[in-house]
């Protein structure tokens, strides 16, 4: 759908961006328009209060033990996000923003590591620069997709990311056919669960650590 010249494309994380999405579309977009949501049930993640603006991403950010795991979070428009420092970005959208909040919580539990999660619900138009942004900021960027990877084009053509060491990873259904189940038995079948998130953060993470060494540089020292 989103090859179709001026075709939006929307997909929401839960029930009430739904509702939000389609409010919107419905009564102020004009021209045609797609929303792309799960058929079965999905958690509740956003409230009334949550910013729903079409074409700009929500920064979600782990805060606090709550009642419940919603209010553990924070969301806000990606424009108006201040660097915290994160130690990785996490890129999802649709039923994938709930498992990246979850990675959040394991990584920041288990390991101490904060992330900064976008929701981009709106794909297109594409929010590059609460992307890039991202990138630019915490030097990580993992996008987790509920369907085949392949979202990492636009952090390759930005000429802003031209000589940062930014690591790119991906979390999406590889190169297989699909299967039927239980959405819960899916998510762990395909490996985009938040755990199998959680465990690529860390592997790139530990590459980030690792010293960097250039080889040619080093080679020519030898040299002389």
């Amino acid at each position: 759908m989103e090859g179709l010249p001026n075709m939006p494309a929307v997909v929401p994380c839960d029930a009430v961006e739904t509702r939000k999405a389609t409010t919107y579309l419905v009564s102020q977009h004009k021209g045609p328009k797609h929303i792309r949501f799960a058929r079965e049930a999905t958690p509740v993640v956003t409230g009334d209060a949550t910013p729903f603006v079409f074409g700009q991403a929500n920064v979600i950010r782990l805060r606090r033990e709550g009642p419940n795991f919603r209010e553990a979070f924070e969301t806000v428009l990606a424009k108006g996000y201040k660097s915290e420092h994160e130690d990785l970005s996490i890129v999802a959208c649709g039923p994938m923003v709930p498992e990246a909040m979850r990675a959040a919580y394991i990584l920041k539990q288990e390991f101490g590591y904060e992330t900064r999660v976008l929701n981009l619900h709106t794909l297109k138009p594409i929010d590059a620069e609460a992307i890039v942004r991202a990138a630019e900021d915490t030097g990580i960027v993992i996008t987790a997709e509920e369907h085949q990877i392949g979202a990492l084009a636009l952090l390759t053509e930005s000429p802003r990311l031209y000589g940062l060491p930014v690591i790119t990873g991906a979390i999406g259904v590889k190169d297989r056919f699909g299967d039927s189940g239980a959405p819960w038995e899916l998510i762990k079948e395909f490996e985009v669960s938040a755990e199998h998130i959680a465990h690529k953060a860390l592997e790139l993470i530990t590459i980030k650590k690792k010293p960097f060494v250039d080889q040619e540089a080093a080679s020519l020292v030898d040299v002389l």
